[in-house]
């Protein structure tokens, strides 16, 4: 699902993230620095950052340019969300 915000296309996903862990796993085992892949693939480092990062929801075309550089098939791209433990924050309603 898409949605465009002052001409600015936002990419919603809430089912599924980039499975950050391997694609960080798959750079380490080749020995790349996170400026050298992104020399590599043509993208700036913070860009390639948003790929490695949890949380940094990158763009589709950014994990499939990535992806594809390091050999990782499509289908391990993006894994299921965590649902949020919340059982951990206290309820503050006193009022």
């Amino acid at each position: 699902m898409t949605t465009t915000a002052h001409k600015k296309t936002i990419y919603i996903n809430k089912d599924k993230r980039v499975h950050s862990e391997l694609f960080d796993e798959v750079r380490l085992t080749k020995g790349l620095s996170r400026f050298k892949l992104a020399i590599d693939v043509e993208l700036s480092p913070q860009t390639v950052r948003r790929v490695l990062v949890i949380g940094g929801d990158p763009r589709p075309s950014t994990v499939k340019k990535v992806g594809d550089y390091l050999g990782i098939p499509a289908e391990k791209w993006y894994i299921d969300r965590e649902p949020l433990d919340t059982t951990d924050i206290p309820e503050t309603n006193e009022a």
